[in-house]
């Protein structure tokens, strides 16, 4: 089942010219970082947290505990990035919180090795082996807890809702999406 999950706004600019703006809407996004912010000390103190933030929503915990779990996982330094991809194995099929993180899939084009092309993420809309952009995947996927990886940038998507930077309402739904972990 799809649903529409952009809305588009034409606004009139002080100059008079009229500019078309769309994003996802309200209802069905949350900015994960004024809602990290609000409830833990160590998160107004981050930076690089995306995936700390991805699997708190996900995965239903507090920023701290989120936080100390992707360090043990992870390796993840304080106010670092985290390299998800080379510390995967180590979370697929671990329980966390009563919740089991399983792969869901490799994006076509990121499916490097013969292991990640056995798990394709593939958009059944078209033909040819197409992954999915963040819209097309929430549209597709409007029940379920998935934590999701794009170039650079971890999101999480519970039950419709997207969770990420507030910019992300704005462009984040065109990103390509590498890879999908599955929580639940």
């Amino acid at each position: 089942m799809s649903i529409q999950i952009i809305e588009t706004k034409t606004e009139t600019t002080p100059c008079g010219t009229k500019t078309t703006i769309k994003k996802i809407k309200d209802e069905m996004f949350c900015d994960t970082i004024a809602l990290s912010k609000s409830d833990s000390a160590l998160a107004r103190s981050e930076k690089n947290d995306c995936v700390v933030r991805a699997f708190m929503v996900t995965l239903d915990i507090s920023y701290d505990i989120a936080n100390k779990w992707v360090r043990s996982k992870f390796s993840r330094e304080f106010r670092r990035g985290t390299y998800t991809s080379r510390h995967l194995k180590s979370v697929i099929g671990c329980v966390k919180n009563g919740k089991r993180l399983t792969m869901m899939g490799w994006c076509p084009s990121y499916a490097y090795s013969d292991e990640k092309r056995k798990q394709l993420l593939v958009n059944p809309k078209y033909k040819k082996k197409t992954g999915y952009t963040v819209k097309s995947f929430m549209e597709q996927h409007t029940t379920g807890r998935y934590f999701i990886i794009v170039k650079g940038h971890a999101l999480g998507l519970v039950d419709g809702v997207l969770y990420g930077n507030q910019s992300e309402q704005y462009n984040g739904f065109r990103r390509h999406i590498h890879y999908v972990v599955k929580i639940g």
